[in-house]
């Protein structure tokens, strides 16, 4: 049995498509459980609606306890599984109808823990996206250095996992983390050697639409988060200089962005964080903190927040 787990908030208009798309699966040996974070629209009303009529359907409401966000709906819903396999699925993004079948054959042919496909993106009306696929290439030879470049890459929708992969190792999503938390969760599974078979099909359609979560404006605090934990003991000696140089660089960006939201408390905060863990720029790190602090309180110098350091 594959368990599908969806994170959902504010769908109605787009996750009946998506629960389609697992009927539509030529594999029938499924469940899909849905999180829902407390919507606000009828998501609940439409998923409870396909339950009635097919008994994989269920829906969960997200204890209000646990942080808002995907991260923490995904952790839940893995909790409500029973499959031997994980998908993690977007409410509104869609799987082309034989991916659970390609996914067990592939996962089954050998010692494999995940599995890796193509995503290819869509719009509501089928135009064509500026963007044409997640990454054209899904793996390499150097796979942690080349996914924090961005040199390969794949969605969250994607891999087929081994549950019991997950769990020996304990993988789950950071629950802080409202973005970037797919990037971080794909890069702790490498860290940890777990092994995919990678298959190089269109096996995900990831919808574009204005509502995505990928527009979430305020990503410097996330990314701040997610890129400075790259820098610590367990990951660092496993990145070449070309992969230190590109983190350092993401990090006096995010943390000028930051400086630029106004957040001084958070700022303050990882100024001495980044201090410590990239020494070598401490100066450019005091520069952009004085400069908000003036531009926070005076309105003024917003265009001197721009790092000035060219990272080699």
């Amino acid at each position: 049995m594959i368990s599908v787990i969806i994170p959902s908030y504010n769908r109605a208009d787009l996750i009946g498509e998506t629960l389609e798309s697992l009927i539509a699966q030529t594999h029938t040996d499924w469940e899909c459980i849905v999180v829902d974070d407390n919507s606000k629209d009828d998501t609940v009303k439409i998923v409870e609606s396909y339950a009635r009529k097919d008994s994989r359907f269920h829906c969960f409401k997200k204890p209000l306890s646990l942080p808002k966000g995907p991260s923490a709906s995904r952790n839940f819903g893995l909790t409500k599984a029973r499959g031997a396999f994980i998908n993690w699925l977007d409410s509104d993004d869609l799987m082309h109808p034989e991916k659970m079948t390609r996914d067990l054959e592939a996962i089954n042919s050998g010692d494999y823990d995940f599995t890796v496909c193509q995503s290819k993106f869509f719009t509501k009306t089928g135009d064509e996206t500026e963007k044409d696929y997640w990454n054209n290439e899904v793996w390499s030879s150097d796979p942690i250095c080349d996914f924090i470049l961005k040199n390969i890459g794949w969605s969250t929708n994607a891999p087929l996992w081994r549950q019991s992969s997950l769990a020996e190792v304990n993988l789950v999503f950071d629950e802080e983390l409202i973005t970037a938390e797919d990037f971080f969760y794909h890069l702790q599974a490498l860290k940890f050697e777990l092994k995919p078979k990678v298959c190089d099909q269109i096996l995900i359609y990831q919808r574009e639409h204005p509502n995505r979560l990928n527009e979430f404006q305020k990503k410097s605090p996330f990314k701040l988060k997610v890129f400075s934990a790259l820098l610590q003991d367990d990951f660092k000696p496993l990145l070449n200089e070309q992969t230190l140089n590109h983190i350092s660089k993401v990090l006096i960006r995010q943390f000028s962005n930051l400086l630029k939201h106004k957040d001084l408390t958070l700022a303050r905060v990882y100024r001495k964080k980044l201090n410590r863990l990239l020494p070598e720029y401490k100066s450019e790190f005091d520069r952009l903190y004085r400069v908000g602090k003036l531009y926070k309180f005076t309105g003024r110098f917003y265009s001197r927040l721009n790092p000035i350091i060219d990272v080699k």
